[in-house]
């Protein structure tokens, strides 16, 4: 769950956390309504690609002097750049546990900048402010070095409906320079909120002598690397000493059924909820109203070029091969791409996609209801949230299966979701049935309005969800933590 900016060239992953983000954040957009005419092509296409970053990134590193006597012509890399590359997991903040300090759930979260922020932080935040609900203080730990500010980043949460009071509700602590130690008491627990954050959770609980923590797990973040030092280190987390906070049913069934990291096989304790959507239904008034009489009809995919597993080249062919056949007819559809980057696609000759400007959450609301179709795909068992953001406003939205993420459980969220297998001409077969529907604006309302998947948090996170916290998180906690406060108190 991406793409942060953080300060000493700390290099993060595309995406963490990892749940499927929403094009919202950052800059507003300077107009509600969207472009009608095409676009002139531009004179040099746009290229983005992670690979060109990191080796952008590697040339910078390469251009630094050479130290001592090594050979001028050899690359050297030495230990701070080496924890860098591998987001300071062996280089962690250091921790003491102090017996006066009140019991804390510490919920660890990475680098993050409101123009890239993605639901899978929503995700972070909803799931800190819902373990209020256990009596227990709950501290916000800002472990990665970036650029934060209380009181700026206090304004910027106003823009999120359900989070502007985040960082007063919270104990928030940043901890990113390393200035100083966290400090635990000998009951506290973590959550970890990304991979590398697993890390530190693991090393929290071993200093308090061995304990559990809670892993908010919101995509299989193995996944997010090639076969490498990353691709280990995430995948290493899977076996760590965890109870486990899956999103959506299907990564928490994925996860069992290949027993990832011994899932199955040891028993890891899990349950699954869903991630409240960002869905706007007008009502059926103005719903009628609003897209009956548009000058064109509205195509909305969901354009992240810069995150491989929303699959952006199948994306982009199946577009333009559905243009070609004549599903859509530049003089009734406008494309529209959504997401991070702002590339264009040519549709046909002298035809392109337009982009949305980046948007907060509450501009993105206001926004989604526009649509007719949108377009998005995710090489994940987990649905992302796009879907039901579009397909509960009233869009007919064609995604993809994948695994565990099936049609019976696609088509089970919302009569408007059209599930495809990944490919170019099941994709353009389900644009074109997807088209075809658009126009039944009665049928689209109502099955929006019968959707079976929570819009609010309320109905996300229950009691049920404390339930096993407590039981399998805090509990455990409580009966360990005799020894760790007398080796406190003596020490």
């Amino acid at each position: 769950m991406q793409a942060f900016l953080c300060h000493h060239a700390e290099r993060q992953p595309q995406d963490s956390p990892a749940a499927a983000a929403t094009p919202f954040s950052g800059g507003s957009p300077t107009s509600r309504s969207f472009p009608t005419r095409a676009m002139p092509k531009p004179k040099k296409p746009l290229r983005v690609s992670i690979g060109k970053e990191l080796q952008r990134f590697g040339r910078r590193l390469a251009s630094q002097p050479s130290a001592g006597d090594a050979d001028p012509g050899h690359r050297i890399y030495d230990a701070h750049e080496l924890h860098l590359l591998v987001n300071r997991i062996y280089d962690l903040p250091d921790v003491k546990v102090d017996p006066n300090r009140r019991r804390t759930i510490n919920v660890l979260v990475p680098a993050f900048e409101f123009k890239s922020m993605s639901a899978g932080f929503f995700g972070v935040f909803q799931v800190a402010r819902f373990l209020r609900s256990t009596d227990w203080n709950v501290r916000l730990v800002l472990f990665d070095n970036f650029d934060f500010s209380m009181d700026r980043f206090r304004k910027k949460f106003q823009d999120y409906p359900g989070m502007e009071d985040l960082l007063d509700e919270l104990e928030v602590e940043y901890i990113g320079e390393r200035k100083h130690p966290l400090h635990v008491s000998p009951d506290d627990v973590c959550v970890a909120t990304v991979w590398y954050s697993a890390h530190f959770a693991k090393k929290i609980g071993d200093v308090l002598g061995g304990r559990r923590f809670l892993y908010l797990v919101q995509d299989y973040e193995t996944n997010f690397f090639p076969g490498g030092s990353l691709f280990a280190l995430a995948d290493e987390t899977y076996g760590f000493d965890y109870a486990a906070l899956f999103s959506t049913a299907p990564l928490h069934d994925s996860f069992r059924q290949a027993d990832i990291g011994g899932f199955t096989s040891r028993g890891v304790p899990g349950i699954s909820f869903n991630n409240a959507c960002s869905s706007s239904l007008a009502s059926r008034e103005e719903f009628l109203a609003m897209n009956a009489d548009k000058p064109k009809r509205k195509l909305v995919f969901y354009s992240r070029p810069i995150v491989d597993r929303n699959m952006f080249n199948l994306a982009a062919l199946s577009l333009i091969t559905a243009y070609e056949r004549g599903i859509f007819d530049p003089a009734e559809w406008e494309c529209i791409g959504m997401g991070l980057g702002d590339a264009l696609l040519e549709l046909l000759p002298d035809v392109y996609s337009t982009s949305l400007p980046r948007m907060t959450l509450r501009e993105y609301e206001q926004t989604v209801g526009q649509f007719d179709v949108c377009l998005t795909l995710m090489a994940s068992p987990h649905p992302s949230l796009i879907p039901m953001d579009c397909a509960g406003s009233g869009a007919m939205v064609v995604t993809n299966t994948f695994r565990t993420k099936t049609e019976d459980y696609l088509r089970g969220l919302c009569g408007n979701i059209i599930p495809v297998a990944p490919s170019v001409p099941a994709i353009v077969e389900g644009l074109a049935k997807a088209a075809a529907a658009s126009d039944d604006l009665e049928g689209r309302y109502r099955r929006a309005r019968g959707m079976a998947y929570p819009r609010t948090w309320e109905e996300s996170l229950t009691t049920k969800h404390t339930d096993f916290v407590t039981e399998h998180v805090l509990t455990p906690a409580l009966s360990s933590s005799g020894g760790t406060r007398r080796r406190a108190l003596t020490a």
